[in-house]
């Protein structure tokens, strides 16, 4: 088919741009120089007035048990909390002014700027030791357990009654921990006297005066004395005695003897005079 347009109109080059002016261009710098510290300054205002900006609404109770509480309200502010003071405690082994207890627990999430009310220990309890000194052991015994104290026995001699109390260890009045252990010492009664053992004497043929001497020479006494008109033994001399001669008995006990004969008139048949036995051992 044969073309009926015309020839087709020649197309120029675009005109080259023209360069900025130099005003403009300082425009622009001033501009950008502007929106970035607005930028900034947003930023930073958000910062500083607004510190949880850009994060968590949502944080975890820290454990603060066992902490003192300066240290506690810095681990609970290092997470945007506070800390609350409550009541105090008495706590046998948690240190005066440390966390004993908290609310919140820790781990449980709560909304950021909420409180921890923590209760602090007032440290182990201490009062004065009582004075149980006139009570018998198991009253004493009984009065310190109940308070709080752990009691330790300890006994020793005395001239005090047995089983009685002789003091305690912190002693009474003194300032003790509750609870503690304290010491309770009890009588054991006054020292046994150990009464030695003596051998008797031979007795045979002495007259009563000679064998009242021999006995209390060898710690002993003379006991009741009776006679015996049909002994065969020489007249007015010991035909018998009730603990046999080279016998071991304790000393100041009676030795009964017979003479042979009549009694004479007035005879005073036991020995009322003590024996003189050797000095007890303890």
């Amino acid at each position: 088919m044969r073309n009926t347009a015309g020839p087709e109109p020649k197309t120029s080059p675009p005109a080259p741009t023209a360069p900025a002016a130099p005003g403009r261009r300082r425009w622009l710098r001033v501009a950008g120089l502007v929106v970035g510290a607005f930028v900034v300054g947003y930023v930073l205002t958000a910062l500083i007035f607004f510190p949880g900006w850009g994060r968590r609404a949502i944080v975890t109770i820290p454990d603060l048990r066992g902490k003192p509480f300066a240290e506690a309200r810095r681990a609970a502010e290092d997470v945007d909390l506070h800390v609350e003071r409550g009541s105090v405690l008495f706590h046998p082994t948690v240190r005066a002014g440390a966390v004993l207890a908290q609310s919140p627990l820790p781990g449980q999430e709560v909304t950021r700027g909420a409180a921890i009310r923590v209760t602090l220990s007032g440290g182990p309890e201490r009062m004065p030791m009582p004075d149980v000194s006139d009570l018998a052991a198991p009253q004493a015994q009984d009065l310190l357990t109940r308070i709080g104290f752990r009691v330790r026995i300890r006994i020793v001699i005395s001239d005090r009654p047995e089983g009685r109390v002789l003091g305690t260890v912190p002693a009474a009045g003194t300032p003790v921990s509750v609870p503690s252990v304290v010491e309770l010492t009890l009588s054991a009664g006054p020292p046994e006297v150990v009464v030695p053992s003596v051998a008797v004497p031979d007795l045979a043929g002495l007259p009563e005066p000679a064998a009242r001497e021999a006995l209390r020479s060898a710690g002993l006494r003379l006991g009741s004395v009776e006679y015996d008109p049909d002994s065969s033994a020489p007249l007015g001399g010991v035909a018998s005695q009730s603990a046999a001669p080279g016998d071991s008995v304790k000393a100041g006990t009676a030795v009964r003897i017979t003479i042979s004969g009549s009694p004479p008139p007035g005879a005073v048949r036991p020995d009322s005079a003590p024996a003189t036995p050797p000095a007890p051992t303890q």
